[in-house]
């Protein structure tokens, strides 16, 4: 294995730890004004989360058709 690649599976894990732990540590401190937010926003976040989803599945079928079309 050369190092190039040791060194990009390490700081692939360190990425995710960081991300990892920074949710955890805003959701142990800022818990209650995400559960109050949650409750006197649902319907925003709901269409927030339904919109991310649309773009994040509009851009699969982008790369899916694209892929296909270049093979």
């Amino acid at each position: 294995m050369s190092i190039s690649t040791v060194l990009s599976c390490a700081l692939m894990m360190i990425g995710v730890a960081l991300t990892l732990s920074s949710v955890a540590l805003a959701s142990v401190f800022f818990s209650r004004q995400l559960i109050r937010l949650f409750e006197s926003r649902a319907r925003l976040i709901d269409g927030i989360s339904r919109s991310v989803e649309g773009i994040a599945g509009m851009i699969l079928v982008l790369v899916a058709i694209h892929e296909i079309l270049i093979r």
